[in-house]
């Protein structure tokens, strides 16, 4: 299986670490920034909806999509139990229709799933779905963190109620992270094994610049967290692609 459907429902504790509101108030910094004032958000990618409901909270107007019917299944309830009124869509990126917002984000590697040759149209896609004077945010792993930190290394977590085994394999001629993931849950006094298989494509910092120029965004690049640039051992870089007014 692929997309993060046969853990959608373990993802959320795998992830604890993650500080959710943090990662939210970085983008929106950027959204009081933008040319227009920013209400209507799409996130793309949005797993369990962590930041898109942190965001409908927030008060924005939020649309999350996914690729994963099961990952869009707990971000639905999680809306629900809070009592936000949020329009969730199972699409995947290479194909996907935005309605017109007025900021576009895609976190945690989404970029990263999709091929070099097919970036560049993946951009445009998304540059057609917003208002002019929108932004568009979204994050990679760099090169550096693919090629040198997780590319042929494994990992492996125990936990009480669930173990994983995580196998990666550095892909050189095609450039790109070939991940083989299996997942031991508990039921009851057995457990279930699940298996999964990822790729994830090393893109240079550059090259995303081009294709979102080719586009028709203006582009910037920070090392994630900050309003720096990116260093040579940068793991995570934002891109911010405003749409020009």
């Amino acid at each position: 299986m692929e997309s993060y459907d046969s853990f959608a429902d373990q993802y959320d504790y795998l992830m604890k670490d993650i500080s959710y509101e943090k990662w939210t108030d970085y983008l929106c910094s950027f959204f009081r920034d933008a040319d227009i004032d920013v209400n209507r958000i799409t996130d793309i990618g949005c797993g369990t909806g962590k930041i898109t409901l942190i965001l409908a909270d927030r008060g924005y107007t939020v649309t999350g999509i996914d690729r994963s019917e099961n990952m869009l299944r707990v971000a639905s309830e999680a809306a629900r139990e809070k009592g936000l009124h949020i329009q969730f869509s199972c699409q995947d990126l290479e194909d996907i229709t935005v309605g017109k917002s007025d900021a576009i984000c895609m976190n945690m590697d989404v970029l990263n799933y999709i091929s070099q040759d097919k970036v560049e149209n993946v951009l445009a896609k998304l540059f057609a779905g917003l208002r002019k004077g929108g932004i568009l945010l979204f994050d990679i792993s760099s090169s550096y963190k693919l090629r040198e930190i997780l590319g042929d290394n494994f990992y492996y977590e125990d936990h009480d109620d669930v173990t994983y085994f995580w196998k990666n394999s550095l892909n050189r001629e095609e450039k790109k992270v070939d991940m083989e993931l299996t997942f031991f849950v508990r039921k009851g006094e057995l457990y279930e094994r699940r298996d999964e298989y990822q790729s994830q494509y090393i893109h240079e910092e550059n090259d995303i610049k081009d294709a979102a120029l080719k586009a028709g965004f203006i582009v910037d690049s920070y090392e994630f967290g900050t309003r720096n640039g990116t260093g040579e051992k940068s793991e995570r870089i934002l891109f911010r692609c405003r749409k020009a007014k």
